[in-house]
This record gives structure tokens, C-alpha cells and sequence, in this order.
């Protein structure tokens, strides 16, 4: 697969999740979006939000409901393209990886919590 449908895809994928994180009503909440932006709650490599510091159980709730959506959609994506479900994460990933903000917490695959400065974020081998 070239690089270019890598990218295609990715962004087919992310609308497609952001479409289906969006109908959430805890995905869009004020206090995940505080979350994210205090680098609390963070984006991974694997394409599921994390945690860069201990959350509240109100937080952790939210933030589990907004990954299961993601699995859904992950799943749903997956096999209309006869796919993975974790190829498809992946690929979300490499594109969620790249919105992130300055001061916004992310995680690759090494496990190691960061917070983006003004550089762009180095992109797994997968991207």
C-alpha cells in the first residue's frame, strides 16, 4: 500500500470515528475537552484516548465511553474494508497523532507520556 492511501484512509477513518465519537454526547463533554487540554487525557499510538495523569472516576467514565465508540467504529471500518480492527486503529492514530495540540499530552508506542511542544510529533514506523 503506497503512502498516499495510507493517508487516504487514515482520513476516511477519522471522519468516520469523529462521526461516531461526535454522537456521544460524553465524548464532546467540557470536561474531557479540559482534560485533554490540562494533558490529563491524551491520544496514543494505538488510537484510543489514555491517560497521562490519574483521572477522576466521572473522567475515566467518560473517556471509556468515547474508546468503546472508537472500537466500534475501528471494528465497523475494519471490515468493510476486510481489515483489522488494530490496522485500523493504527491508522486512525497516525492521523490523530498529528492533531494534536501544543501542551496537549500524547503517548507512542514506547508507553512514555509527552506533552507536544512546538514540533511535530514523531509518527510511528506505521504511519
Amino acid at each position: 500500500m503506497t503512502k498516499r492511501n495510507k493517508s487516504l484512509i487514515a482520513i476516511a477513518a477519522t471522519a468516520a470515528i469523529l462521526g461516531g465519537v461526535a454522537t456521544m454526547a460524553p465524548a464532546q463533554s467540557s470536561d474531557v475537552r479540559q482534560a485533554i487540554a490540562a494533558g490529563v487525557v491524551g491520544e496514543t499510538a494505538s488510537g484510543y484516548l489514555g491517560f497521562a495523569q490519574t483521572p477522576s472516576a466521572e473522567l475515566r467514565a467518560q473517556v471509556d465511553a468515547i474508546n468503546l465508540g472508537r472500537r466500534s467504529a475501528f471494528a465497523d471500518l475494519a471490515q468493510q474494508r476486510g481489515t483489522t480492527r488494530q490496522q485500523v486503529a493504527e491508522e486512525t492514530a497516525c492521523n490523530r497523532l498529528s492533531s494534536v495540540d501544543p501542551g496537549e499530552a500524547y503517548q507512542l508506542r514506547d508507553g512514555v507520556w509527552r506533552t507536544r511542544g512546538s514540533a511535530p510529533i514523531p509518527t510511528p514506523p506505521y504511519c
